[in-house]
């Protein structure tokens, strides 16, 4: 649940474990930087590598192996937003069954 505060103009929601917060940071900065590196990808026309496809597939993003730059610039805009407009959700199962591997 989130509030808008009329009075400052922005969104708002109530205080987070610092786990959770933790978590949502990382994924929205590595989030980030799949961003700058499909940016770059397309502005230079080369192929997206499986390693970035990937790293969408860990947030729960749905990738074919089809999708250009472009359409997965789009995709990691949707994905953002699901961190940024629902800050309590757990990351996806992907994620955290690929932390218990490497953990292991």
């Amino acid at each position: 649940m989130f509030v808008r505060n009329r009075m400052l103009n922005h969104l708002s929601w109530p205080a987070e474990k610092g786990s959770i917060r933790r978590q949502r940071r990382q994924a929205l900065c590595e989030l980030d930087g799949l961003l700058s590196q499909l940016e770059e990808m397309n502005l230079r026309g080369t192929e997206v590598p499986g390693r970035v496809r990937a790293a969408l597939r860990r947030h729960g993003a749905v990738v074919s192996d089809g999708d250009g730059a472009a359409q997965l610039i789009e995709l990691i805009f949707a994905v953002q937003e699901r961190y940024m407009l629902h800050p309590q959700l757990p990351p996806p199962p992907a994620v955290e069954d690929l932390r218990r591997r490497m953990a292991s």
